[in-house]
Formats: C-alpha cells, structure tokens, sequence
C-alpha cells in the first residue's frame, strides 16, 4: 500500500499528558462519519475518507460491531493462507517488562488467530526508557506495527514520518468500523492533522481534577488524622480541601517520618495538573489562561498563576517535604510509595482514581483536591494516540488489530489484566480482584496504565470500583470544564527555530521553579527575560494567528 507522509513540523509538550488522560465518556456512543474539522482545515478530506463503507451496517465481526466485506475477506485471506503474520504492539508502564509478557502475547495470539488470523507480540517498555527505545526503534526501521505514543509525543511522530495515514486507501473506513462506534465522534478525528488522520485516542477520562493529591492511609493514621470526617457524600472518592489543610497534614508527617520522603511530583507536570491552563498547541509557549471563555493566547510565565504555584512548590520544598534528590531522581511516585520511601504525591482525579492508585501502591491510598476544577485541555485527545507504524509491512492486519483492540472484551482483559486464573479471578460480585497468592508485588502481568490501553471501558471491574465506574467516568466528563480550543493542533514549522530556542530555556528553569529548588520571585524574571530573547512575543503571535484561523474554520470564534 502507498503510505503518505504529511512533510510539517509539529512539536509540542507531552510530558503532563501520561498521568492525565482523555478519551471516550460512554463507550456506548456511536457515530460512522468523522467529525467536520479537527484542525487541520481540511474537512472534506475528512469526511469523504472516514465515512462507513456501503452495505457494512448489514455486516457485523465476531463482537456484534460493524464491519465490511473487504474486511472478513482479509481475515479469510490470512487464515486460508495457512501462515499467520506477527504484529508487534508496543507501550509503556511505570515498571518495566512484566515477567509473563510472553505468556500474555500468547494468550492474546491464540484469542487473534481465531479472529484476525494474526499472531501477536507485546513489547513493554519502563516509562524511562520508553521514549529514546521508542525513537530509536521507529527510526531504525525495526518492526513495530502499533504502538502508543504516549511520551514519544504524537505531533513528533507526525514529523519524522513515523506515522501511517488511517485515511491512506480507506483503510479505517474498510477495518475500522468497530472503532468509529466506540470511540464518540469528537474526539475520535481529534488526531487529524492536514488531513492525514494519524492516531486514536485511548478510551479514558477526558479530563482531570486538578491538583489532586494522594497520601498512603497508614501515614495519615499514623499521625492520628480524622480524614473519614472529611468527605462530604458517602462513596466520594476523595476529600475537597485547601492549600492550608494539605500544609498542615504535611508539616504533621514530616514531624512523625522524619527519614521519609513527605511529597513527590512527577516532572513537567505541575501546570498541567495543578492549573486550569491550556498548553494551547501542544506547548505552553502561549497558552490560554482562560480555556473555558476565551481563545487569547497569553505569556503563563508571566502570569500571576504561574507565580503562585511556584511560590507553593517553594514553600513545601523549602519546609523540607521534597526530597533532596527531587532533580535527579528517576524512580516512580508509586514505586517509590510502594518500597516505603514515599507518603504522598500529585496526580490527576478521575473516577475510580482511588482504587487504581491504592492497586499501584500496594496499600490504601486516600486522595484530595485542592479546590474544586475538573479541566480538559484542548490536547488531551492527542497525547496519547494509538497508532500504526508508517513502516508496518500489513497495514490492513495492523488496522483490524488494533480496531479489535477497541471492540474485543477478551483481548481488552488480557491487555489491562492478564490471563485469568493466574493474575486474577472473578468476585461473586461481578468484579475481579487478584488470584490466590497473588498481589501486585509478585503479578506476572499487572501493567498498571489501563488508562493507556485502547479500550479499558470493556475490561472487567477491579475490585474497589463501582460496577458503574465508567457510567461515573461519564458524569465527571460531562462536568468537566473544556477548553475552547478542543481538537486545535499547532503547526509550528514556520517558527521551529524558536520553538527550539524556548524549550531549552523552559528546560533549563522548569524543575528548579517547579519543584521548588529557587525563589520563583527571583528566578521567573529570569527566565521570562529569556524566553523573551528566544522568540517568546513571535512564537506566540504565530500561534495566535493560527488558533484565529482555526476558531475561524471551525465557528469557534
């Protein structure tokens, strides 16, 4: 097949976009023609391309979902062929290669022979290492047929030419029919970019609650905290509180744990998780510092909100909550809770965050808020894409794959859980929990980023969460607020060199400002001096330019 390259340059900052998701809100949603626009100001490309094949609404795969003739006679194709091809799928997770990756690639190989005629290997990667493995394997040219491009960055891989067009010869209007009920219409064209559709969001939460905090349950008792009295709905997941009450809890940890690490975030991540701001374009070199109500791009270096949560970061840094080491230290929020050297770390809320992350901590976790917004950020569709490698040698196989990743209730399992009867077992209740002598320190497939994996809405229930989770993930995304500039992507090629000059400034401060090492009153007017002098005021006037024209476009204005 000829593969089409889209030859712009599209970069942005992806770092928040792995612990805070978006995606589907009801996978019962449906819709088989695209979206008019996602910002690529080609919509007649669009919609001619994606639209459903005739006749398929008769036709229906081995989950009930859509399909087409083109698409059963591939799959008759490879089985008559007596000869299965092996698609490679790769993503990350916080702790590396889980030891039954071969026995779950197995399991996945024997549940796509029958359905696909394909075999498939699963390739996990560590969070640390996932991005430079990634790159170097994309580029190499070593087979890699699907993958998330979650820290690779999507509008990177957009560049490099890394990606296949879905759009190229109908290919996701013939093998992916199955995808376009699922996933709601919004957000599924979202990842088109010049009219080349490149990626799939994964189902998910489409925003976040901002500035969420989670604090391991035996600290909390440890130091005689009456948290239960503090929620205010029985089956609320976490706590509303303030600046001043997570200050309090913190100084009282420190004083009983002294050898023990108080707080932790994760880099590059305190704007995007603590701020109702709009990295508008994929960087915050301009951003929208009022999403919900205007599409002004604005310095958020120079802003009092930028500010004030480096001065907070300053403050619990300063009083001794961070580690020393914060800079330097590579090792996860919850491996670190987990090995007993952390007490509490950021992260983005959603539902069902409380039973996820006490899963990933091995222990009890109770979680806060401070204050009250749920956000989602023009970009979340985009930061973790799905999505086939330009250079896969079956593009067709590729696309029916990954399509029966999104459908498929059993290989959806497999993906988020294991293999039952060894990682885990069904509750009377209809939930699942881990299999006898098992926990999440000793699974053999526990790969703790369900929120990366296609279509998590169709797994099973852990233990923990409400049967109705995702109905709830449903309600939190109707609530949530959303950015004005949902679906715009920058294409930053005509200011690439300042783009480059801004991030290796932006580099240079970031963490000493944000994880509190330096005064922010004296270090800000440093760096926002320059940033000045890489091209900030140009940068930002291109993006202006472009957002104008895409709210025109798109009758957003």
């Amino acid at each position: 097949m000829k593969k089409r390259v889209l030859a712009v340059v599209l970069t942005g900052v992806m770092t928040a976009a792995m612990l805070a998701g978006c995606g589907a809100g009801n996978s019962d949603s449906t819709s088989d023609t695209p979206a008019a626009d996602s910002g690529s100001g080609e919509s007649t490309a669009a919609s001619s391309a994606g639209t459903t094949a005739a006749g398929s609404e008769d036709l229906k795969d081995v989950n009930g979902y859509p399909t087409t003739q083109d698409a059963i006679d591939a799959i008759q194709e490879r089985k008559d062929s007596g000869s299965y091809p092996t698609l490679v799928v790769g993503f990350m997770n916080f702790a590396g290669t889980p030891k039954g990756i071969e026995r779950i690639s197995q399991k996945i190989s024997e549940r796509t022979e029958e359905t696909l005629g394909v075999d498939v290997e699963l390739q996990i990667m560590d969070m640390a290492s996932y991005a430079q493995n990634m790159n170097l394997m994309l580029a190499s040219g070593e087979q890699m047929d699907l993958f998330n491009a979650v820290s690779v960055g999507f509008s990177p891989c957009v560049n490099k030419g890394y990606l296949y067009d879905m759009y190229e010869d109908d290919l996701f209007a013939k093998y992916g029919q199955g995808i376009a009920v699922v996933v709601p219409e919004q957000y599924l064209y979202a990842d088109v970019v010049g009219g080349g559709f490149y990626g799939i969001t994964s189902q998910k939460e489409q925003g976040q609650g901002l500035f969420g905090i989670s604090i391991a349950q035996q600290y909390l008792d440890g130091i005689g905290y009456d948290y239960n009295s503090m929620y205010e709905n029985d089956g609320d997941e976490w706590i509303y509180t303030d600046y001043d009450t997570i200050t309090d809890i913190f100084k009282q940890l420190h004083e009983k744990y002294p050898d023990k690490t108080v707080f932790m975030t994760d880099k590059g991540t305190v704007v995007g998780q603590c701020m109702p701001v709009d990295a508008i374009g994929g960087d915050y070199f301009g951003s929208l510092l009022d999403p919900m109500n205007s599409l002004t791009v604005e310095d958020l270096f120079s802003s009092d909100q930028y500010m004030e949560i480096c001065k907070q970061m300053y403050q619990w840094n300063q009083a001794g909550y961070f580690s020393k080491d914060a800079l330097t230290d590579t090792t996860g929020t919850t491996p670190a809770v987990k090995a007993g050297s952390l007490m509490a770390y950021k992260t983005a809320l959603k539902p069902g965050i409380k039973a996820q992350e006490s899963n990933l901590c091995g222990q009890p976790m109770v979680m806060f808020q401070i204050g009250r917004e749920n956000f989602s950020a023009s970009n979340t569709c985009n930061s973790m894409p799905w999505c086939i490698n330009s250079q896969t040698e079956d593009p067709v196989a590729a696309m029916q794959l990954l399509n029966a990743f999104y459908t498929d209730p059993v290989l959806s399992n497999l993906l988020c859980w294991g293999e039952e009867g060894v990682e885990y077992q069904k509750t009377d209740d209809g939930h699942i929990t881990f299999a006898d002598g098992v926990d999440a320190s000793n699974s053999e497939y526990y790969n703790n980023v369900n929120w990366e994996m296609p279509n998590q809405f169709i797994a099973d229930i852990w233990e923990g969460n409400d049967l109705d989770v995702w109905e709830k993930t449903a309600t939190f995304n109707e609530k949530c607020d959303v950015s004005k500039g949902m679906g715009f992507i920058f294409d930053n090629s005509e200011v690439a060199s300042e783009y480059t000059a801004l991030t290796n400034v932006y580099t240079q401060y970031r963490d000493q400002l944000e994880l509190g090492f330096e005064n922010p009153e004296k270090l800000i007017p440093e760096m926002e001096s320059a940033l000045k002098d890489a091209g900030l005021e140009t940068y930002m006037q291109a993006k202006q330019e472009a957002l104008d024209a895409w709210a025109k476009d798109n009758g957003k204005e």
